[in-house]
């Protein structure tokens, strides 16, 4: 059983390699994940930043099990200010460190955020795109307050690990088709003027 998890990670990162940052397979990534290691909720909340210049961020994705209450449609997991609810999470995040602990652990209002999605213990780690901290993915359970062995901690490790290659390949796809269409868009006139 002890090598389930890190199956199940490597499964994840061939699967975003194969297909992508798409939401179909970001979502059964996830849930693979939730599987392996026992876990209630998987989730992925994106930084951006208003236009005040406020960081904030919100849910983008979740899978859950079936215990466990569905919160990626919860508007107070939207456009969450780190400086008025999660600031404490702002240093280690961002230079590439683990959060975790159970919701007691956390200063107001952090603390009553995460006890209202019935969680006892989480463990968050972030995910860095190109040398920026693009945002987070976490576990969430919600059936026991529970110590994040080393083991299970570099499993979510790897697994922002692999969505951050995953995403850097969908920007570059991106990027890649954008310069496409402009060199179609430049042949066309090249064509069109020689006519």
């Amino acid at each position: 059983m002890a090598s389930s998890p890190f199956a199940a990670i490597m499964n994840v990162s061939q699967l975003l390699l194969e297909n992508g940052f798409e939401p179909k397979t970001v979502a059964e990534a996830l849930g693979k994940v939730g599987v392996a290691l026992d876990v209630d909720r998987v989730y992925i909340f994106e930084n951006a930043t208003s236009p005040t210049g406020e960081l904030l961020c919100s849910q983008r994705y979740e899978w859950t099990a079936a215990a466990a209450s569905a919160q990626l449609d919860n508007p107070e997991l939207q456009n969450v200010s780190y400086a008025e609810v999660l600031p404490a999470w702002v240093p280690p995040l961002s230079s590439g460190k683990a959060v975790q602990g159970p919701p007691r652990d956390f200063p107001s209002p952090a603390r009553e955020l995460l006890e209202s999605q019935d969680i006892r213990s989480l463990l968050v780690c972030p995910i860095t795109v190109g040398g920026e901290w693009w945002g987070f993915v976490g576990f969430d359970d919600c059936r026991t307050e529970r110590q994040w062995p080393p083991m299970e901690v570099s499993v979510l490790q790897a697994l922002s690990n692999a969505l951050a290659g995953s995403l850097r390949h969908a920007k570059l796809r991106n990027m890649l088709s954008g310069v496409q269409t402009q060199l179609r868009t430049i042949i066309q006139r090249c064509a069109t003027t020689a006519s």
